[in-house]
């Protein structure tokens, strides 16, 4: 995430969006974070998340001493989705009690740049047990993403399916189920290119009924999932590598072992063929 311009033009407004940084602060230094995010997405796409987390660090202290507020906020949000990833607990919610300081700090709580960070710090705070406290967070980036988005933004659809997350983990499943199906109604309009998206949605799915008693429900949600997997049109990138590592034992889980053997194998040879490049 890159802080829009319009953030800074109006405290009351992305995923990487194409604005510079710089024109938010007016100068030279914010041109940098472009550089910092493709070097970040080169140690990522190698799997090597301690040589990222020692990027981030590096990068977020420079951006500490010069001042650079728009970057540190940027560097913040990758910090929260790479430590709740690799399972640090300290620095991930570190990474969010900084990141929602800046936010307030600067007026962004009503902006789309504001709003992901909600997100990212909701999604964060679930990840290491703190499910209950991340909800009003969640309902403030619907505000947000309500002022400058379109009910249709393919940023509503991760909001509804992380708030799914938090809800399956506070045992609230028929709320979560219905966040589910708002976030695939949302997706579904945006293939081909939300098809990962949506696999990974009916897994989640496939997760939750079989927590709620409704196991006949599993196999139709994960022969769905396996349909995105294999879709021809998606990427084989570091992107669908995380993707099918992250799903990969959860088809094992249900019996699916072909399954779980075949997306290992996936992600092996895509991170494989980024080292040897």
């Amino acid at each position: 995430m890159i802080l829009d311009k319009e953030d800074w033009q109006e405290p009351g407004c992305c995923f990487r969006p194409a604005a510079a940084a710089e024109e938010i602060q007016g100068g030279g230094q914010g041109a940098q974070i472009h550089e910092v995010i493709a070097g970040l997405d080169a140690c990522l796409a190698r799997d090597q998340t301690g040589k990222a987390s020692v990027y981030l660090e590096k990068w977020l202290l420079h951006f500490e001493a010069s001042g650079d507020w728009a970057s540190q906020i940027t560097v913040l949000n990758e910090m929260m989705g790479l430590y709740r990833n690799t399972g640090e607990r300290e620095k991930g919610l570190g990474a969010v009690e900084r990141g929602l300081a800046l936010v307030k700090e600067h007026g962004l709580s009503e902006t789309v740049s504001g709003g992901t960070t909600f997100v990212n710090a909701a999604t964060t705070m679930k990840a290491f047990g703190r499910a209950k406290e991340a909800m009003p967070y969640y309902e403030q980036a619907f505000r947000a993403y309500g002022r400058k988005l379109s009910p249709k933004d393919y940023r509503f659809g991760g909001l509804f399916n992380n708030m799914a997350l938090a809800f399956e983990a506070l045992g609230e499943y028929k709320k979560a189920e219905a966040y589910y199906k708002k976030a695939m109604e949302i997706m579904e309009g945006l293939r081909p290119g939300s098809a990962l998206e949506i696999a990974v949605t009916w897994v989640n799915l496939a997760v939750l009924y079989e927590k709620w008693d409704r196991g006949g429900e599993c196999d139709d949600c994960l022969l769905r999932a396996l349909e995105g997997f294999q879709d021809t049109r998606v990427p084989r990138d570091a992107y669908y590598a995380f993707n099918c590592r992250k799903c990969a034992d959860t088809f094992g889980h249900f019996g699916y072992f072909r399954a779980k053997r075949e997306l290992s194998e996936a992600a092996d040879q895509i991170y494989g063929g980024a080292e040897a490049g």
